[in-house]
């Protein structure tokens, strides 16, 4: 869509040879008919080329043009962009050789799992990854790394197992093709740290001195040294009755709708994983007779065999008769506690759903409602556990974790000096959260660095979800990437109740302090949130038509959300939308509808195919709850954005793809997160200078958002061109 501005400049006719050039592979555009270049117009070839990412090919058309400040400001950033293109496919290439060469070197040196972590970094840099994987020293290394992870799940080493079988599946994301390896792995190893973390952390501590990981052996010390926590607690209140009732839940009100065979089916299959988990004999006695074992294994096979038979179907009743045979086979023979077969039974079975369909049992009820609520007092840091150890994904930005300088990938390797390698992220959460203005020490560990502590003190956490360009010294957004231009620039960082608003607020000063001709609209890494919130932003940009809308398993339409003209800004505001790989659920509603209607350019990479609607439904006497998948998101041209284990399309796909490395993405991170920490005058380092938020585009830190920047002044260029050939 093309929006006129106000502005009109003198612009002479150009001839259309000088647009059939050969474009750079600098973007993949989605594959569009274009009309033939005779039948545009000038303002139409400049969109156009802009659009499809043909920035070298619009230089020499910009070149034609006379000379005004909007074309000799595009041009500057179109040479700018193609130079830092230039640099960014050498380094890649660079980068790419010197990952492969080490990768031969540490299989020479027989160090196959950090070689398997060079070839997957070299994966991600190919010009044509599938290839490499055929190149006779890395399909050996393939090979080998597959027998180790092989050999060592059959001697029960599920740490050493579950890491190679990691690296396995990171390297074949797109066809998963050990996936089923990789997850058997990582329920033996939650069975470990829940009834058994003493040996985990004694696994993981052999594995740590086997790869010669000093730094981290701090986390795995002696046990008298390790704060253990009781499974009894986590299990505490877990009944029979919420078993019989997330069943028929899941059976009735599931998307899929796959019916009891399967829920069966998983609760068999991951209590026979239980009970072949060696070392939880420690805490169940009668999972040592291996008669007792082999007995209860028995029961699960049979069952097992019967659900595979052709045609088999379960009701309620058959459902759960069998269950109750398992768990009365289980009292005769190995004993577990009722809470303990009933998790167990209850996590395979919602295994089986989908990612996001689960149990939250009455002892997690209270993490769950604050996570809700959105508000909590703490330090403002977002964990989760990876190989065993306690992993910060990121700090949240005007946080004390940020302010302190804690980084992505940091691990907290003791809390108040007791060591986390046994803890739980619940404990941690619990641990590390408090009242306000108390203070928590945490000993961290950073590659390259010796361990440190640093002390924090808790406040409450107030999630920032709209964000500008530069942070002001006095607090506060500057919301113009480039005012000159009358370019704006919103990061939306998740979905919350205050969101929408506070979009309105950052708007509404923009046009106070200028004329604001177009956003860009970061939902890069944004994971979603309130479905109501979303709507309201696409509806600040159309004034009609349905958003988006929910169906049920049947295709049934059971809820639609429309546009109104209430909160509707200026149609001339244009708008590009950032997405990548992180951006899932709300982003994708919103990037997705306002594509359909052609209202935004979406520019970035594939979303992550998040789409579907969680209900919650009480279990027990209401102590628990059960939240399950029943609808799909469904865009206003028809589109199911949710990924399934077969789909082959999903998520929103870019007009514009822009693609950025693993290495890339990193690195625009660190300097976003570095520019956007407010520092007093008196802390500041001349010796060490904050980053600057305008060295992140002009030194090429961020293609994307580069990009996005050249094609909104592409088009209101096209707009001024546009004008003037109608003034002629």
């Amino acid at each position: 869509m093309i929006r006129t501005g106000k502005l009109s400049i003198a612009i002479k006719s150009i001839s259309v040879a000088a647009l059939l050039l050969v474009a750079c592979a600098q973007a993949v555009p989605n594959a569009k008919a274009q009309p033939a270049a005779a039948d545009l117009t000038l303002s139409e070839q400049i969109v156009g080329l802009a659009e499809r990412g043909k920035f070298d090919e619009l230089a020499h058309v910009v070149d034609t043009l006379p000379k005004t400040p909007e074309s000799e400001s595009l041009d500057a950033t179109i040479k700018q962009y193609l130079g830092h293109l230039k640099d960014r496919k050498a380094t890649k290439l660079k980068a790419h050789n010197e990952a492969l060469e080490e990768a031969f070197k540490l299989i020479e040196e027989g160090k196959p799992e950090d070689a398997m972590i060079k070839v997957i970094e070299a994966h991600s840099l190919a010009e044509d990854p599938d290839k490499l994987l055929t190149e006779p020293r890395v399909a050996e290394l393939i090979k080998t790394v597959v027998d180790k992870a092989d050999k060592a799940h059959s001697e029960d080493d599920f740490v050493e197992s579950l890491s190679l079988y990691r690296l396995l599946d990171l390297l074949y994301e797109e066809t998963r093709q050990y996936k089923k390896q990789y997850e058997d792995a990582a329920t033996h190893v939650r069975v470990l740290q829940l009834y058994n973390p003493q040996l985990l952390r004694d696994l993981y501590k052999e594995r740590a001195k086997r790869l010669g990981n000093e730094d981290e052996l701090e986390l795995f010390e002696d046990a008298e040294n390790q704060d253990v926590e009781d499974w009894t607690i986590k299990l505490e209140g877990i009944t029979t009755s919420m078993l019989g009732q997330v069943f028929a839940h899941a059976a009735t009100r599931h998307i899929d709708k796959d019916g009891y065979v399967a829920l069966v089916r998983g609760a068999a299959k991951s209590t026979g994983i239980m009970i072949q988990t060696e070392g939880i004999e420690a805490a169940f006695p009668d999972l040592g007779d291996k008669r007792k074992v082999e007995a209860m294994q028995t029961k699960l096979d049979e069952v097992l065999a019967d659900l595979d038979r052709p045609g088999r179907n379960l009701n309620r009743a058959n459902a759960m008769s069998i269950v109750a045979d398992i768990m009365q086979t289980n009292l005769e023979t190995i004993a577990l506690p009722e809470s303990v077969i009933v998790y167990e039974l209850t996590q395979g079975a919602t295994s089986e759903l989908d990612p996001f369909s689960a149990a939250i049992w009455p002892e997690e009820l209270k993490q769950f409602a604050r996570t809700m609520s959105g508000k909590f007092v703490g330090i403002g840091v977002q964990i989760q556990k990876i190989d065993g150890k306690l992993t910060v994904v990121t700090p949240l930005e005007g946080t004390p974790a940020m302010k302190a300088g804690l980084k992505a990938n940091d691990i907290i390797a003791k809390v108040e000096g007791v060591p986390t390698g046994t803890w739980t992220v619940d404990k941690a959460v619990r641990e590390i959260t408090g009242p306000e203005d108390s203070k928590v020490t945490l000993t961290m560990l950073r590659l390259g660095q010796d361990p440190f502590d640093v002390t924090l003190t808790r406040k409450p956490i107030n999630i920032e979800s709209i964000k500008g360009f530069v942070h002001r010294d006095t607090g506060g957004w500057d919301y113009w990437i480039d005012k000159d231009a009358g370019i704006g620039y919103i990061r939306m960082t998740q979905f919350l109740r205050q969101t929408a608003d506070d979009m309105d607020i950052a708007v509404a000063q923009m046009q106070k302090e200028g004329k604001l001709n177009a956003i860009v609209l970061d939902l890069r890494f944004n994971p979603g949130g309130l479905l109501s919130t979303a709507i309201g932003v696409v509806d600040r940009f159309i004034d009609q038509g349905r958003i988006v809308s929910t169906v049920n398993a049947e295709g049934i339409t059971t809820t639609s959300q429309s546009a109104s003209r209430r909160n509707t800004y200026d149609d001339d505001i244009e708008l590009v939308i950032l997405i990548n790989q992180g951006s899932a659920s709300a982003s994708e509603i919103v990037s997705g509808a306002l594509q359909d209607y052609e209202r935004a350019t979406i520019l970035g990479e594939n979303t992550y195919g998040k789409g579907s609607v969680q209900d919650i439904f009480p279990i027990g006497r209401g102590d628990a709850l059960f939240k399950c998948t029943t609808q799909y998101y469904q865009l206003p041209k028809g589109k199911i954005i949710h990924r399934k284990d077969d789909s082959t399309e999903w998520g929103i796909q870019p007009d514009l793809q822009i693609k950025m490395t693993n290495r890339e993405v990193a690195d625009w991170l660190e300097a976003r997160r570095d520019a956007d920490i407010l520092i007093a005058e008196e802390d500041r380092d001349p010796d060490n200078p904050q980053t600057n938020p305008k060295d992140i585009l002009s030194d090429g830190l961020d293609p994307q958002l580069e990009a996005a920047v050249l094609l909104l002044k592409a088009k209101q260029l096209s707009s001024n061109v546009e004008l003037a050939r109608k003034g002629e």
